[in-house]
């Protein structure tokens, strides 16, 4: 029998919730100590005992050096938390297990859950994601399933409306937290919730709003009443002498954009070097200093409507979620800009849990054999099932049918709802069966099928869980937030470049195989290595660029025999809905196999290499720049000049960051270091696919022509085959896969060419034209000219082809600088 997971947490950077479905409804759970809804995320460090909440937030002004928060916008990086109390560092992974643990003690019902659903930015990339699974491992839960905030959202909006008919077309759904950004394209279709697109971005929430009124109203307020020329940098190192004053001064910044929501000013107070300071802030002031962030936000949403060719008329409504939408500004630039209805129907702050706790409600746990199972008699049956319904329904019952494989003479079944609410009874197993099962209402089904042999004893088969909500809604899937890529081997330009595995928006769980070429010769007795290197990010970026998720490095010594360039490494890819990535090589010439499963949990940022790929970033921008104006674009240029000053301010910012800096800046920075390569990949990348699109067709007619002279059927089918799919090709924006269909009609021309004289005469009197000392061994190069001018007179073409393969070789090597090592395969 399944068992449905049932309970849903929101991991919040500024407040978590936890909640529960049972029986057609969610109950938000309340701290046995306060009776409140929400836990802020703050973690305190006593010499005795762990504090969490409202009690640890209260600690700020008395010890802010052990009091720890917004840890959340950590996840999945290298960065620790020193407790001077306990001597000892803490993890952001850590100090999200305490929260977790408390939250269970919110449990009034006595109920210790072994599986819980935990929601996550639909933006957070596979690191942050698995980070946030072994938070909760820690915290107790030996299953973890991961939801997007976006969709727990919608789930929790969809699930409110009483006439379900009302949302039979396309929302927007605006999360603005304490910490993160997203915004999510949803629509319902035949009665599923499916995110069709989404943007987002970890470093964007109320958090940044607070540290806003810091550096941008209260310390220039300081500096105006006395010398503090270091004051913003002593505010935010580990060891400045104003830290602790930082960490007060946080959450009075909170309380006071708190207070703005409702008011037209609030007052800051606090002390500095025992001078006391009292400041009013208006929301004027307020809103001046945090408009251009809800304008970014606002222009995030722009893009997903221009990206989908989406107008505001296309659009039902805008769902705000999110505690950060209580600020006043927030909700009148996205009507006022948007031109889109607003709805505020759902509780902001409880609707990430609420939407969780829907989902868990669907979600089985994946529990372990254990010895109190069912014992099933009789060897197991190979037995299959083909089903067939309605995943969601407003009826009462549903209509079940399956198409049965195997040997079902004389074997019998049985359909049961796992609530004990539905017995089919024992039915002759046919090649067809069909049901109409009965439903609880407002609620997620789960029905078994049993399968029983001549004696009516219950055997071991192949047969899938039924699972149907009835009365609410559920999601087809959940979107992957960035392309998943190979690294591979670009030797024409001596570099390397990214291969699509997973496109952005695709339905986790994914799965894909693809067979690649060996590149380069890796002989067992040398010290080259073969690389099968993940990354997340943008197709169009370079490589350095993308999160790296995990590498198998398939070194000589691994090699039971010397690895061939040109044989083939087959290499399969999977991806889990909860994002445990699964990588295999199989090497086909060696009949060898390489596998391994990443859930990589934490990113490494370094200031100096951050720097160094700034650098080599402007570089990269400054040939760009030189190349468009050489081609009087100056339209790109300026593009590129615009890329520049952001890299510069980019890098002035990194200069400014001490090596201790207790804020998630770099984390920022690192993350504008990416957009911003992206950006510059892709300027200039529609005259880019504009000139080879037109190579290509130049290269096409050329090929079919050459074929027609030839008359050549088998050809014929080969070219038509090249040129099949077209269309999707060329529609596919994609350089290196419109470049690799050209390769293909000059494989398919060149075997044509290859067995025409004119194509080695023509090719002869092209090297005879260069000059005899620009050979690397001009003597030999003399005798193969004299040797091709005899084979011309005997016309003796094939002897001339030999002569024209002899003086390409004896041609020096033009390509500059240091050779690829690159990845191995192509």
């Amino acid at each position: 029998m399944s068992q449905q997971i049932n309970f849903g947490i929101d991991l919040g950077t500024t407040n978590s919730l936890i909640a529960r479905f049972q029986n057609g409804t969610v109950e938000i759970f309340k701290n046995p100590f306060g009776q409140k809804e929400t836990l802020p995320s703050v973690v305190a460090f006593r010499k005795d005992r762990i504090i969490v909440g409202d009690k640890a937030r209260e600690l700020i002004e008395k010890d802010p050096e052990n009091v720890f928060s917004s840890f959340k916008r950590k996840m999945g990086t290298s960065e620790s938390f020193f407790v001077p109390n306990s001597s000892d560092f803490k993890t952001p992974v850590e100090l999200s297990a305490i929260v977790l643990r408390e939250l269970r003690n919110f449990i009034y019902t006595g109920e210790k859950p072994d599986a819980v659903v935990i929601t996550i930015p639909a933006s957070f990339d596979t690191i942050q994601s698995n980070a946030t699974k072994k938070a909760g491992n820690d915290a107790g839960f030996r299953e973890v399933q991961l939801l997007q905030e976006p969709i727990a959202a919608s789930l929790a909006f969809a699930n409110k409306q009483v006439n379900a008919a009302s949302l039979q077309g396309q929302w927007l759904v605006y999360d603005l937290g304490g910490g993160t950004f997203d915004v999510a394209l949803v629509k319902i279709v035949d009665g599923e919730m499916r995110v069709t697109d989404h943007e987002g971005d970890n470093y964007l929430g109320g958090v940044d709003f607070d540290i806003a009124i810091i550096e941008k109203l209260v310390v220039p307020h300081l500096q105006q009443q006395g010398a503090y020329p270091e004051l913003l940098t002593e505010l935010r190192s580990a060891r400045g002498k104003y830290n602790t004053l930082y960490h007060i001064l946080l959450k009075k910044a909170e309380e006071v954009k708190v207070q703005l929501s409702n008011s037209p000013s609030a007052e800051i107070e606090f002390e500095i070097d025992e001078q006391d300071i009292y400041l009013t802030i208006t929301r004027e002031q307020f809103e001046s200093v945090i408009y251009d962030t809800i304008q970014y936000s606002v222009d995030l949403v722009k893009k997903i409507l221009d990206r989908n060719h989406l107008s505001a008329a296309d659009i039902m409504e805008v769902v705000m979620i999110g505690g950060s939408t209580y600020i006043p500004l927030v909700k009148q630039l996205v009507t006022a800009q948007l031109d889109i209805p607003v709805n505020c129907s759902v509780d902001p702050t409880t609707a990430v849990a609420t939407g969780a706790a829907w989902y868990a409600g669907t979600r089985s746990v994946s529990a372990p054999e254990s010895p109190e199972k069912r014992q099933h008699s009789g060897a197991p049956v190979n037995i299959h099932f083909k089903t067939a319904y309605q995943k969601n329904t407003a009826d009462k019952e549903e209509y079940f049918t399956a198409i049965v494989t195997g040997p079902v003479t004389g074997l019998s079944y049985r359909i049961v709802r796992a609530d004990g609410g539905y017995d089919s009874g024992i039915k002759p197993l046919q090649e067809r069966i069909s049901e109409m099962l009965l439903l609880a209402e407002n609620t997620n089904n789960q029905f078994n099928i049993l399968v029983f042999d001549a004696a009516h004893h219950e055997i071991s088969a192949d047969t899938p869980v039924i699972s149907i909500t009835q009365g609410k809604f559920n999601i087809h899937g959940q979107p992957l937030p960035n392309d998943i890529c190979i690294e591979i081997d670009d030797l024409e330009n001596n570099t390397t470049k990214l291969e699509l595995i997973f496109e952005k928006n695709a339905i986790l769980p994914l799965r894909k195989t693809i067979v690649k070429e060996v590149m380069k010769n890796i002989l067992r007795t040398g010290q080259d290595s073969l690389l099968i290197h993940v990354v997340e990010g943008s197709r169009y970026a370079v490589p350095g660029s993308c999160v790296p998720l995990g590498m198998i490095e398939i070194k000589s010594t691994d090699l039971l025999t010397d690895l061939v360039k040109g044989s083939d490494v087959e290499i399969t890819l999977q991806i889990s809905e909860s994002r445990d990535l699964s990588v295999k090589a199989v090497l086909l010439m060696n009949e060898q196999e390489f596998s391994e499963v990443f859930n990589p949990q934490v990113r490494q940022i370094n200031i100096g290499k951050l720097k160094d790929d700034i650098r080599q970033l402007y570089q990269k921008a400054a040939a760009k720049m030189k190349s468009f104006k050489s081609r009087q674009q100056y339209e790109l240029a300026a593009a590129v000049q615009q890329i520049q000053e952001d890299l510069n301010q980019v890098s002035s910012r990194i200069d400014t960051i001490s090596d201790d800096d207790v804020t998630d800046e770099k984390y920022q920075l690192e993350e504008k270091k990416r957009k911003l390569a992206q950006q510059l990949d892709s300027t200039g990348k529609d005259q880019q696919i504009l000139e080879i699109t037109e190579q290509y067709f130049k290269r096409k007619e050329y090929c079919l022509q050459t074929i027609r002279e030839q008359e050549d059927d088998s050809r014929i089918a080969r070219f038509e085959k090249i040129t099949a799919d077209e269309s999707s090709y060329l529609s596919s924006q994609s350089y290196y896969t419109i470049k690799a269909k050209i390769d293909e009609l000059d494989d398919l021309g060149w075997e044509i060419r290859r067995n025409k004289p004119e194509t080695w005469i023509n090719a002869y009197y092209y090297y005879a034209s260069v000059t005899t000392d620009d050979y690397t061994d001009p003597q030999k190069a003399a005798r193969f000219k004299d040797a091709g001018e005899k084979a011309l007179e005997r016309k003796n073409y094939d002897e001339l082809k030999v002569v024209v393969n002899q003086l390409y070789h004896l041609l020096p090597d033009t390509k500059e600088g240091d050779q690829l090592k690159g990845t191995g395969i192509g």
